[in-house]
């Protein structure tokens, strides 16, 4: 998505406003009702767009509230603010376009106040205070990274350092202690904290708690570019455990750790560490006098619109996913695909893990495109997996890694393309990639309940009966359309880019985070291991040849693998296979985590996700509630399907799937 946005960039218009066309604009103080006039029910539209963000990713909270601390400290490009998280700037972004779609507040409401209301509304969504934010302020008409050179405080800061930079910014100490708690949520990069874990001589921080230290030095050590949660007690709630932390040495970085430590400010963290209420109270007064410094009013500024120029040349080109993208071009061509991915279905159950599995590959792997203003390097959901090789290019599909990849799933996809090019009015204007997104959804949805038997299943012939089990299967859900397809497919280009079935959690975590998806999205994501099969030669390590002097591993379950073996000896038929679900094979459910609570998880990559207790506790939850495990499949899996989505230029519409045009 950064890309689309980075490729839209080079054609908006910058406009600058004459301020009568404005002309509530004034340099009144900031103020509560500033919109009560202008835009009355700001709020509650910034609110709405904010809540739908916080819905899909937690990642939303950390992000936007960094924003606004940076923001108010003085630039994005500015190499301390590389790291600041893309859901951000997403959030105002959505903020802003749900604030302009009603006419009566269309560019009348700056970034700035959008921000703060944001920061405002995710901050209470994640559990935290609740508070009036003044408004009024007007959006700079510069942005420079120098501007921002010595504004920032870093993790290394001591207490004298921290005081002084936030009194530069007509704060107080104590509301520097109490703004500093806004580390109960986010993430630190283990770069941030290295010398804590990492000094000379290989020395620990003597201050830093020795378990956590060890929790620290087990994932940053094996992983450098890994993150871990500023909280490690509770990361989901904005709330005053951050005091608790650095009492008992749980600060993530020093000058977290140093606000205890330093007995200037102790008093203060044992306060707010026993008393809630009291560090809800000072923290609005602190986040209030943060959102005054250096506010613009009035002539210092102008609004600024982004008018995008001469888009009519490319009517499809930028525009966000949505919906109801082929309302106008394709209004069917939901119910064509699901026609002829149903047909497909009843003949093969083999085409619901095969279809899923090729969405996933398709999403993860890196592809250059060549576009208007050069190269650009993404990976992305873009039917580039879908390529057949040439005797001049060895394609993605091709790649050792792919090679398993099961032919149902590239006729699933080729039945519904040709379906939809069926109809006079879709012929050539849906693409592969938004085909195989929705074909991916359906066959979820289809799932119904199988026999097993001895590792072998047994389908249903009754059409009858499949309908009347569809809501038996996974979740349905609406599927984000317009992407177009890729221009490029190569099996260099999956080299690293998809999970190993050897893979520990920093390494899934890391693959998947390089994708813009968190550690919640993986584990989720995992589940699709409910259903299709394992070759024996994928897994048989863990059977025969797992570790010196321990040949088999000792987190699979007895039983369960007596049952593998037996499927499985050693040096198998390479086309020998068993169910990754051997409990619910054709079922979409979340049986799934109660196999791996079980030592039942076929692959390694799947158990551990059960074994490291960083993870053991979201397996648990999803594992209790089908409910909770839907919602949250459904979240991560669109968040997936926006991975390097091709639009315009980036791409075309694919007249053969298998085939560039």
């Amino acid at each position: 998505m950064i890309m689309m946005r980075n490729f839209i960039a080079a054609l908006l218009l910058v406009t600058l406003v004459n301020l009568s066309l404005f002309s509530h604009l004034s340099s009144a103080q900031l103020q509560p009702n500033y919109y009560a006039n202008i835009c009355p029910n700001v709020e509650n539209i910034v609110r709405g767009a904010v809540t739908q963000k916080f819905q899909e990713t937690f990642n939303a909270v950390g992000g936007t509230i960094r924003l606004f601390f940076h923001d108010c400290f003085v630039e994005r490009d500015y190499p301390d603010n590389q790291s600041l998280n893309e859901d951000g700037f997403d959030t105002v972004d959505r903020a802003k376009a749900a604030v302009d779609a009603d006419p009566q507040c269309a560019n009348k409401v700056s970034c700035a106040d959008i921000l703060a209301l944001a920061t405002r509304d995710l901050i209470t969504l994640a559990g935290g205070p609740s508070y009036t934010v003044e408004l009024g302020r007007f959006d700079e008409l510069s942005s420079t990274a120098n501007s921002v050179a010595g504004r920032l405080p870093p993790p290394t800061f001591d207490l004298d350092q921290l005081t002084n930079l936030f009194q530069l910014n007509g704060l107080s100490r104590t509301d520097m202690i109490a703004l500093c708690a806004a580390h109960t949520v986010g993430l630190g990069h283990c770069n941030k904290f290295a010398n804590l874990i990492n000094g000379p001589g290989n020395s620990v921080d003597p201050t830093l708690n020795k378990n956590y230290a060890a929790q620290l030095m087990s994932t940053c050590l094996a992983n450098a570019n890994s993150a871990v949660f500023l909280d490690p007690v509770t990361p989901g709630a904005f709330d005053n455990q951050y005091y608790k932390n650095l009492q008992q040495g749980l600060g993530l970085f020093s000058s977290d750790e140093v606000l205890y430590t330093d007995t200037r400010s102790r008093p203060l963290v044992d306060l707010w560490a026993q008393s809630s209420p009291a560090f809800e109270q000072a923290f609005v007064e602190a986040i209030t006098k943060m959102g005054r410094i250096g506010v613009k009013t009035g002539s210092s500024v102008l609004l600024l619109i982004l008018a995008i120029s001469n888009l009519t040349l490319f009517p499809r080109w930028g525009s966000a996913l949505q919906q109801n993208y082929y309302a106008n071009i394709c209004p069917n061509v939901e119910s064509i695909v699901r026609g002829a991915v149903t047909q497909k279905f009843q003949e093969t159950f083999n085409a619901v893990g095969a279809t899923i599995r090729l969405f996933f590959h398709d999403c993860f792997v890196e592809v250059t495109i060549k576009a208007l203003f050069g190269l650009i390097k993404d990976c992305g959901c873009d039917g580039s997996v879908l390529i057949s090789s040439t005797p001049t290019n060895t394609a993605e599909r091709d790649y050792l890694d792919n090679q398993s990849l099961n032919e149902d799933g590239f006729d699933t996809v080729d039945r519904a393309k040709a379906a939809v090019d069926a109809d006079p009015q879709c012929t050539n204007k849906v693409s592969c990639a938004d085909i195989l997104a929705l074909a991916a959804r359906d066959l979820i949805a289809l799932v119904s309940h199988y026999s097993l038997n001895s590792f072998h299943y047994i389908e249903y012939a009754s059409y009858s009966y499949i309908l009347s089990r569809i809501m038996a299967g996974g979740p349905s859900y609406a599927v984000e359309l317009g992407r177009f397809d890729g221009l490029s497919s190569t099996a260099g280009s999956v080299v690293g880019k998809l999970p190993a079935p050897t893979f520990d959690l920093d390494q899934l975590t890391g693959i998947f985070g390089s994708n813009g998806l968190s550690m919640l999205d993986m584990i989720v994501l995992s589940a699709c291991h409910t259903v299709g099969f394992a070759h024996c030669g994928i897994f048989s390590d863990r059977l025969y040849n797992f570790a010196p002097g321990s040949p088999m591993d000792p987190t699979l379950n007895k039983n369960y693998a007596a049952q593998l073996i037996s499927s499985c000896p050693p040096n198998p038929n390479p086309s020998w296979h068993v169910f990754l679900d051997p409990v619910t094979p054709g079922a979409f459910d979340n049986q799934y985590f109660k196999n791996l609570q079980q030592g039942m998880g076929l692959l390694f990559s799947d158990q551990v996700l059960f074994n490291d207790t960083r993870s053991q506790s979201t397996v648990n939850s999803l594992a209790s509630s089908s409910s909770r495990f839907e919602q949250a499949f459904v979240v991560a899996i669109t968040n997936m399907g926006r991975v390097g989505v091709k639009t315009g230029l980036q791409g075309n519409i694919r007249e053969n799937c298998r085939v560039f045009n």
